[in-house]
């Protein structure tokens, strides 16, 4: 008999001023010893949805207070786990049985564009956040590595959801995204996204040297009344603690 350790899975219940007290579900971890198969060393769906089922029945029975159900993807993004939509979907009756006050969150990069069971997927969720944060794609391709192309296509595809929250961590340094040019793009592909909510945050402005340096707080509130102003979303600042993806 197989024993199913959680730990490298699943971590939590933990706090956040964001997230409440939450528990966090890895399906991006590599290496694990359940995997799919040994070339793709993400945990196996059946895995995933048998650790979630016993942590959550037993946080439950004692008593546990979970506010949100963090689903992220450390090394890989969830989206493209190859048991994504089985997952989601075995996650939300496993959260309606459970915990049923609790919400769903994915928290992706939106890694696959133009995956239909992808994007039902998503519809699983209470907060599906995407990380969007390029205003250029010269910027979106500094920061992300993939192909120029592909910001456009996220741009649709999300622009087709019926809910999406977009989160922007924004930086200054060998790249910078925080630009008046940068931020003007970026509002005007939230634009086409048309976003439920926004969630900004960003790294210390002195950070330690060779990393991202995060901008001012005047910088930060300008943008935030460019948001409220031509977006009309609701705008969230994060803390960065609250930043799990």
């Amino acid at each position: 008999m197989v024993v199913l350790n959680p730990d490298s899975i699943i971590t939590g219940p933990s706090r956040s001023p964001r997230w409440g007290q939450a528990l966090t579900i890895d399906l991006g971890g590599l290496d694990s010893t359940l995997a799919i198969s040994r070339e793709n060393r993400l945990p196996r769906a059946a895995v995933v949805v048998t650790l979630a089922a016993q942590e959550l029945m037993r946080l439950s029975k004692a008593g546990e207070k979970v506010e949100n159900i963090l689903v992220v993807g450390s090394e890989v993004d969830p989206t493209m786990h190859p048991g994504f939509r089985e997952i989601s979907e075995n996650l939300r009756s496993l959260r309606d049985k459970w915990f049923p006050r609790a919400k769903l969150n994915l928290l992706t990069d939106f890694s696959v564009v133009d995956d239909a069971e992808v994007r039902v997927a998503m519809g699983f969720y209470n907060n599906p956040v995407v990380r969007l944060e390029y205003g250029t794609v010269k910027t979106f391709k500094a920061l992300t590595g993939r192909k120029t192309s592909h910001l456009g296509e996220i741009v649709h595809q999300l622009a087709s959801l019926e809910r999406v929250i977009v989160q922007a961590n924004f930086v200054r340094g060998s790249v910078d995204n925080s630009t008046d040019s940068e931020v003007r793009g970026w509002i005007k592909r939230l634009r086409d996204v048309r976003p439920e909510e926004v969630q900004i945050t960003s790294p210390p402005p002195r950070a330690r040297k060779g990393q991202p340096q995060g901008i001012s707080k005047q910088r930060m509130q300008e943008i935030v009344e460019q948001v409220t102003e031509e977006v009309g979303a609701t705008v969230i600042l994060l803390d960065p603690e609250d930043r799990v993806a």
